[in-house]
């Protein structure tokens, strides 16, 4: 039954992210599958295995690298949270990190580790991102460079809150842009 729950966990080819804005601040949590990132979703086998999750963890860590925000709405990072596939340090199985700027008590809340299931056939990259903004209200977009970075993704399907409702789009390469 979990293997079963797992295979639509997710699909070669699209990631998922879940964005929440809320007053100055924001959340966003992107799922993406590890054949999407580093073209394989087995555990890290070989010393190539290993540097290809290295980097695309090194990616992954700086949220920066994937997504961009308008200049004038002075969006910056204050805490992320981050799960690999094996190999990205010297883990056997996933490697969980969480950087934290000033809201370090919130994100405890967020560490469960997706229901302890072992994601070895079907590993993902899950990165979890709270950002403030200092000109919320010049936030009319996010470029999501997910695309840019790692050239087998196809598509992103998204589930946003935001103050004027709720939305799902999907973004691809050729439209990377989403717009409230």
């Amino acid at each position: 039954a979990a293997e079963e729950r797992h295979e639509h966990a997710h699909q070669h080819g699209v990631s998922k992210l879940r964005l929440a804005i809320d007053g100055s601040g924001f959340e966003m949590e992107i799922v993406s599958p590890g054949s999407d990132i580093v073209g394989f979703e087995h555990p890290a086998a070989s010393a190539a295995d290993r540097q290809a999750i290295a980097k695309a963890t090194a990616v992954f860590r700086e949220a920066g690298k994937l997504f961009a925000f308008p200049v004038g709405a002075r969006c910056r990072l204050v805490s992320s949270k981050l799960e690999a596939p094996a190999g990205s340090r010297n883990d056997p199985k996933k490697h969980d990190e969480e950087k934290h700027g000033h809201d370090k008590h919130n994100d405890e809340k967020h560490h469960d580790a997706k229901d302890g299931k072992d994601d070895d056939h079907h590993s993902e990259f899950h990165g979890h991102y709270r950002y403030k903004c200092g000109n919320p209200e010049k936030l009319i977009h996010i470029d999501v460079k997910l695309f840019d970075r790692f050239p087998r993704a196809r598509e992103i399907e998204v589930e946003a809150i935001t103050p004027s409702g709720q939305f799902a789009r999907e973004l691809t390469r050729s439209s990377a842009r989403l717009n409230f």
